[in-house]
Parts: structure tokens; sequence; C-alpha cells
């Protein structure tokens, strides 16, 4: 059986600053910022934005689209605001640092076209807390779980809007009963292994708010497979 063809990822060029300690991001948010697909004209949401990291690929990616990028810790926050100037993208790219489940303190209803994140995997209880804060608070649902997530997505996209995330496969089964419960209906999906004949690490999924029943299932990713593109020019058809 033949594999599918590599899956393009997005190096953000400059390379983005972010601390030598504590939560740094991984191949995962590049995972994310590849699989999104905003269309021309969106107005996005990050929703826990770290460093900025898919934030910055999907304003090189995307030109015409703008973002708000949301970012719990101060810290992050600092990152994410240096990265956006080096990038030139003081114009299309907003940095809030605020909580997410006080969402509707943060925007109005149905602010965004399209909404992304790539949220804490682990429930608090299981396995061992990272014992640096921050990435302790990026990594379990301390300060955000799935639920509240999602409600924040429903909350802030408007009717068929799209949230577009990353989760770990093991747990599909909460996100997709997570999102479903929250009114945002699974779309598009595609696993990530580690390889040919290894088991699911990740899994991409695409939601909109208020669709119908109607999954596409995508090629499977395969992380040895995987290949940069330097120059990014791409926008998706409306």
């Amino acid at each position: 059986m033949a594999l599918p063809s590599p899956f393009p990822i997005y190096p953000p060029q400059p390379a983005l600053l972010q601390p030598r300690e504590g939560y740094r991001y991984s191949i995962d948010s590049l995972l994310l910022a590849s699989f999104a697909a905003p269309r021309p004209g969106d107005r996005v949401v990050d929703l826990g934005a770290g460093c900025g990291v898919v934030s910055v690929v999907l304003a090189r990616r995307f030109p015409g689209i703008e973002l708000v990028a949301v970012e719990l810790q101060e810290e992050l926050c600092r990152w994410a605001r240096e990265n956006r100037r080096r990038h030139g993208l003081q114009g299309r790219m907003e940095v809030i640092c605020g909580d997410i489940g006080r969402y509707r303190q943060l925007f109005p209803a149905g602010a965004f076209d399209y909404a992304v994140s790539n949220p804490p995997f682990r429930p608090v209880g299981n396995g061992r807390l990272c014992p640096h804060p921050g990435e302790a608070l990026a990594r379990h649902e301390i300060a955000m779980d799935l639920a509240t997530l999602m409600a924040a997505a429903a909350y802030l996209l408007r009717p068929g809007g799209r949230l577009a995330v990353v989760y770990a496969a093991e747990r599909l089964a909460r996100l997709v009963w997570t999102m479903e419960e929250a009114g945002l209906e699974p779309k598009r999906m595609a696993p990530v292994y580690p390889r040919q004949g290894a088991r699911a690490r990740l899994v991409l999924v695409e939601g909109c708010r208020n669709g119908g029943e109607e999954l596409r299932l995508e090629p499977p990713v395969f992380l040895d497979r995987v290949v940069e593109v330097k120059e990014v020019k791409e926008e998706v058809e409306p």
C-alpha cells in the first residue's frame, strides 16, 4: 500500500523567540498551523497561543486574515508580542493576555470566523505534573479543560464558523463528544502517526459551529514524512 504524500509544515522564518525553560512549542503546533484552513478575510482567534507560533505561521500562510492571539501567561504574551514585531505583523495580529475561561468578558458572541487551539492534553491527576509551572499550565488541564475550551469556541464563533484543534489520539472519543456537546460538529479529521505501523499519537480535527453530520477523514500524517516549506504563499478557496 502506497504511503500518502508528505505532509507540509511551515516553520516560522525568522525563528520564533521563546523561553529557555518551561513550555516550548513543538511540532504539534506546526501540524495544527498546517492543517488549519481559514478563508481569505476571516477573523481568527488563537486560544492558548503560547509564544504565538500558530498565529505567526497562519498570518504568513494566509495574507488575507486577521488574528487575535489569546494567552493566559504574561511571560508568553511578551514573547508573542515580540514575535509579532519580528515578523512585521503589528497590523494583522493582536495579542491579548487573558483567561479563555472568561471568554464572555473578553469578546462579544460570534466575533470570529475561525478558531485554532493546541490545548492541554492531560487531565489533572493523570500522570506527574510538569515541575515548571508554565509548562504544567500548558500541558495539564489546570487553568482550562476541554469543556471550557469548546464552550469558549462555540461562543466566539459565528454560526458556520470553524475550529481546528490538535489533540492526543488516545482522548479522541472525549474530544469528539465534548465538541458535539458544545454544538461544534466534527467535519474533518486526520490521525498523526510517528511512522507507518505505529499507533497514532495525535489527531487533527476541524469542527463547524451548528454544522451537519458529515465527517471527512483526511489521509494519515506520518511524522517521519513531514516536509518543511520555507517559502509560504498559500490561500484557500472561499
